[in-house]
């Protein structure tokens, strides 16, 4: 590999000012325009569910019915997401989606050893997401009272717009944009300029050829010459 000179590199970057500039500038913009227009925001709604284990109002809840609603919290995220509960979903709602698409968009979480259900549900549209995780919330419990005959499941907290995308940090966006964009126009000149195989001055010479440099033809410009001319006539 040949040896990069970066006094000689800082010099082509001064003399590409305008270009490196223009570069900055434009993978800023093209970066821009991808995360704030044409990547699309994704929003997602949460509804918390309670086990409670009690079958009739005024039973008290047992460390048996804890241990039990906890061995079971497994089989609740399966039926969940299976298809009965979904296509019931669908129907409801009326959605233009396959079971397959909106299970893939339905996450359920719970803490351990607790009896709280977390069901998370992510759309394009944020009051779809909400009205999705609000209906899947009922038809679970509707289907687990058919299921197993007890009504153990309690709304904790249902489902609210949230217009905040989870896929949109403005400052990690911007972050990125502004990192690309130098990246980018750096890259570019510095593959540029270590392409260019070309000499340009007496110092490349002695030290790539390992000559001695006898001498050397100044610069011509016809400019100048052209305006002495000039000023020889009008004299």
């Amino acid at each position: 590999m040949n040896e990069i000179n970066l006094g000689e590199f800082f010099h082509f970057l001064r003399k590409h000012i305008l270009f490196l500039l223009f570069m900055i500038v434009m993978v800023f913009l093209i970066c821009f325009l991808y995360f704030y227009l044409i990547k699309k925001p994704i929003y997602s709604s949460n509804v918390q569910l309670t086990l409670t284990g009690v079958k009739d109002e005024g039973e008290k809840i047992t460390t048996n019915d804890i241990a039990l609603n906890t061995k079971m919290i497994p089989t609740y995220q399966e039926v969940i997401t299976s298809r009965k509960v979904l296509e019931k979903v669908i129907l409801d709602l009326r959605l233009n989606r396959t079971i397959e698409s909106l299970a893939s968009n339905i996450k359920i979480s719970a803490v351990t050893d607790s009896m709280v259900l977390t069901i998370r549900v992510t759309d394009s549209n944020a009051i779809v997401a909400k009205n999705i995780a609000n209906e899947v919330a009922k038809v679970f419990s509707r289907e687990i009272q058919e299921l197993y005959n007890i009504q153990n499941i309690t709304f904790l907290d249902s489902a609210i717009v949230n217009e905040s995308p989870i896929n949109i940090n403005e400052v990690k966006f911007g972050a990125i944009s502004v990192f690309c964009s130098f990246f980018f126009a750096f890259g570019s000149l510095f593959v540029v300029f270590y392409l260019d195989k070309t000499l340009k001055s007496i110092d490349q010479v002695s030290n790539q050829l390992g000559m001695i440099v006898l001498g050397g033809v100044p610069l011509h410009n016809d400019k100048n010459k052209k305006s002495k001319r000039k000023n020889r006539r009008k004299n």
